[in-house]
């Protein structure tokens, strides 16, 4: 959870920095597992601390940038978002995103630190039980290796975990 916790203080210092001193409005969207596959036009679950996990469609994504924009509620904050699996119907959609965007800290709330660490452990156990599959453990995928992939004991894309072939799959560092 530290590395989170440092990802989320280097991601967000400089935006929060131009809001602090010149004023700009802004909104940091960042959504969890992109994939296509996923369904979409599902409920979003909104969180913040950068501890969430998960899946969420392209689609959805795109609905939820476009929603921002006359969202008021989701001024000045930082969250991610993820979907859940199997919900059509269950947990149809809210017609607004502001109640859940409103019961988010903004950023200035903390002194610009993001979430306490209390809230950041509070959602990390919650968000942990939205992760498909059942051994439900980060730790043990590897890279390109889905939960599922991982509860079958099939290799990911790359290979197996601490083998993962980056090279031969043709990515490469983006820096």
């Amino acid at each position: 959870m530290e590395r989170n916790r440092m990802c989320f203080e280097s991601y967000v210092a400089k935006p929060l920095y131009c809001e602090f001193t010149i004023g700009v409005d802004y909104t940091i969207f960042r959504p969890c597992g992109l994939n296509d596959s996923w369904p979409s036009n599902l409920r979003p679950i909104f969180s913040q601390g950068d501890v969430a996990v998960g899946r969420i469609n392209r689609k959805d994504v795109a609905q939820i940038l476009i929603d921002i924009l006359s969202t008021p509620e989701a001024t000045g904050k930082t969250f991610e978002a993820t979907t859940i699996a199997n919900s059509e119907g269950y947990y149809p959609k809210a017609e607004s995103m502001g109640i859940a965007l409103g019961r988010l800290q903004s950023d200035k709330e903390n002194g610009g630190k993001g979430p306490s660490e209390e809230v950041v452990r509070a959602t990390y156990a919650i968000v942990q039980q939205l992760l498909p599959g059942e051994k439900q453990d980060a730790s043990q995928l590897a890279m390109g290796q889905t939960y599922e992939q991982l509860d079958k004991g099939e290799t990911g894309r790359l290979g197996e975990k601490g083998k993962e072939d980056v090279a031969g799959a043709g990515l490469t560092p983006s820096s």
